[in-house]
């Protein structure tokens, strides 16, 4: 079951193959298979268990039967692999896991981002110059991470000049063609995030504004539930459209009711990073153009 990618690649490549969090849980799982090899305990015990590709880092290590818990140790496995994490290799890698960090959180900020723009930005976090093929090499081309991302390229019509754009958005292609649309049509520059923003971002902005308005929601529907709302709210850019599914969740006794969530959804839609405005929320924008 070991995929001979892993058989034939060397430490360095493996490191290049594998996300940053998954390198870490493989070191863990190498010091592990030492003393036991009940892999399911690991597996539901171990602090990675919400690791992406654990699974797949578990049979580059271990032999499987499909559907049994029956495991034993993929021949020279342990030799081969510890080479993974001697010291230069640990810096490689935990290299690799900051781009990662810095490529995900400018993707979370700005929902859609000219391709020049992100590498930039990652050279000034990071410190040193970085390719763009490295970049797409690293994150954009690895083995894992390529399925976060979409690439557009959109051609401008007055000009016929082609820009790279890239998203981690699931949308239609209309839908980011309308972003970046009105990213241009307001003539910003992207919000500059500070680098420690942009590392502690994460895939649904869970601050305090949006807490109040899951929390208020939750008390009019206990039906729903933290990850549907995300996804909801993942959209930051579509205002009306967040507007509409999330009233039709909610089942409002009162017009005081009705005032009280707008109150908390415009307290929490304009105080958001929106991609339409290349990372500013709506209250930051306006101060920029008065």
């Amino acid at each position: 079951m070991m995929p001979e990618v892993y058989e034939s690649a060397s430490a360095k490549e493996i490191i290049k193959l594998l996300p940053y969090k998954t390198y870490l849980a493989l070191e863990d799982l190498i010091e592990y298979i030492k003393t036991s090899d009940d892999i399911k305990k690991f597996f539901y015990d171990s602090e990675h268990q919400d690791v992406r590709y654990l699974e797949e880092a578990m049979i580059i290590v271990m032999r499987a039967k499909h559907m049994e818990y029956n495991y034993s140790l993929n021949p020279g496995v342990i030799e081969k692999l510890d080479k993974l994490f001697s010291k230069e290799n640990k810096e490689l890698a935990k290299r690799y896991g900051r781009i990662e960090s810095l490529t995900k959180g400018m993707l979370y900020s700005y929902g859609i981002v000219e391709f020049e723009f992100l590498r930039t930005q990652i050279c000034k976090y990071m410190n040193e110059i970085i390719s763009s093929k490295e970049l797409e090499d690293i994150y954009f081309k690895r083995l894992n991470l390529n399925l976060d991302v979409n690439y557009y390229n959109v051609r401008w019509t007055n000009t016929n000049q082609v820009q790279q754009f890239v998203t981690y958005l699931h949308e239609k292609k209309e839908d980011v063609g309308y972003i970046v649309d009105e990213q241009k049509a307001r003539g910003l520059r992207y919000k500059n995030f500070k680098e420690q923003e942009i590392l502690e971002r994460e895939e649904y902005l869970w601050d305090k504004s949006t807490k109040k308005l899951y929390e208020y929601i939750k008390s009019k529907n206990e039906n729903i539930w933290e990850y549907p709302f995300q996804r909801i709210i993942k959209k930051s850019e579509l205002g009306e459209n967040i507007l509409s599914e999330l009233t039709e969740k909610c089942r409002f006794e009162s017009e005081e009711g009705i005032k009280e969530f707008m109150e908390l959804f415009m307290e929490w839609y304009n105080n958001s990073p929106q991609y339409v405005l290349g990372g500013y929320s709506p209250v930051e924008f306006r101060k920029l153009v008065e």
